[in-house]
């Protein structure tokens, strides 16, 4: 690690790649995207070991050339200041590892892992909202899906019993020894809205995204 950081320092450095060195986290934020998108589909389409290696290792490209222009420009951190905070946030986190609280089950830890972020910064306990830390930059769907794991897990939504979707189609579909044919429903029902919206001059990514924000302030107020 410390003989590629200095490779990628060398490369971002005055006299070194004139590309690497106009680069700002601004103008790299596309190519984290790109990257880390490479990465999702090397792992969904199943590729090989030796593919799916080559991808997390352009993931890890970006992480040490955001470092590295950290550490040029003098912003206060660099990689080993990253990796510092990352382990004292990871430790603070998992006081189940690391602390007394002892092992707790997947099904514990979904349960607390609200708290256990609470705890890890110091917070008095229920005041940290469900929605706290969902980035309103994420894509559309992604947040969507999100906000929507979170307000259930704080119980302030049940999805299975939401407005309307027992006259959903693709209710009947949907159980634990069926997900794949769900996972083709709910993609054909996505798909088949996307082709409606087009059809209606109507932004599909833009609506969602406003359905979020709908359903977000009404679990600001409940």
């Amino acid at each position: 690690m410390v003989t590629l950081m200095e490779t990628v320092r060398a490369m971002v450095s005055a006299g070194g790649c004139a590309w690497h060195e106009a680069q700002t986290h601004e103008s790299l934020t596309p190519y984290l995207v790109e990257e880390s998108s490479e990465l999702i589909d090397a792992i969904e389409r199943d590729l090989p070991a030796s593919e799916v290696k080559l991808e997390l290792g352009d993931v890890l490209y970006q992480v040490l050339f955001h470092a590295a222009i950290a550490e040029r420009d003098g912003e206060g951190y660099d990689l080993d200041e990253v990796a510092r905070a990352l382990n004292e946030k990871l430790i603070a986190r998992h006081p189940h590892v690391f602390g007394d609280r002892g092992y707790l089950s997947l099904e514990e830890l979904e349960a607390e892992w609200e708290r256990l972020k609470e705890d890890a910064a110091g917070e008095a306990r229920g005041t940290r909202h469900a929605l706290e830390g969902i980035p309103s930059g994420m894509p559309a769907l992604a947040r969507a899906a999100k906000v929507v794991e979170r307000l259930k897990r704080a119980k302030l939504i049940d999805p299975s019993e939401m407005e309307g979707i027992h006259r959903d189609p693709l209710a009947a579909v949907i159980g634990p020894d069926e997900r794949r044919l769900a996972e083709v429903g709910v993609g054909d029902a996505i798909l088949a809205i996307v082709t409606r919206a087009n059809a209606a001059g109507v932004d599909p990514d833009r609506a969602l995204r406003l359905a979020v924000d709908r359903m977000a302030a009404r679990a600001a107020h409940s």
